[in-house]
């Protein structure tokens, strides 16, 4: 840089007083002279910076197979316990329905037994109004006829 364009750097702008605060301006010299040594220094930055990223994103790819490794983990175990699980519930459903088949079946048999006890009460009654009508005498049975339940004896 020659002197003359330094030292025009320092030439007043304005009236003359109270100093402005400011860099004064170098219009005639050239920014890339001025700026070339210092963003020269930035050059190993952005290198390294660049590294930084290519690092960054091998270290992402090794994360996300790793987790897709896990995921893939997860359901697997998630799909063995579901089988046992499964199995289990089956297993309790048909134990449940077991129960009530048992209960059913009681409850069926004691109906029965009910019947044929209700059955083994009223036949001779029964048997009796039969051979009544038979017989033509269809009032032989009298009022009794009927049992409490409304069923003829």
């Amino acid at each position: 840089m020659r002197l003359r364009t330094f030292l025009a750097r320092f030439r007043l702008m304005g009236a003359p007083g109270a100093a402005v605060v400011a860099v004064p301006d170098d219009r005639a010299g050239d920014p890339a002279a001025e700026l070339g040594p210092v963003l020269s220094r930035l050059t190993g930055v952005q290198e390294q910076a660049s590294e930084i990223r290519a690092r960054a994103g091998d270290e992402a790819a090794a994360l996300l197979r790793e987790a897709a490794r896990q995921a893939a983990d997860i359901v697997a175990d998630a799909q063995e316990q579901a089988g046992r699980v499964r199995t289990e519930a089956m297993a309790s459903a048909l134990a449940a329905a077991r129960r009530e088949e048992i209960a059913l079946l009681a409850a069926g048999r004691s109906a029965a037994e009910q019947v044929r006890r209700r059955a083994g009460e009223r036949i001779h009654g029964l048997a009796d109004r039969v051979a009544g009508y038979a017989l033509g005498r269809p009032d032989s049975l009298g009022s009794d006829a009927w049992a409490p339940g409304g069923s003829p004896v």
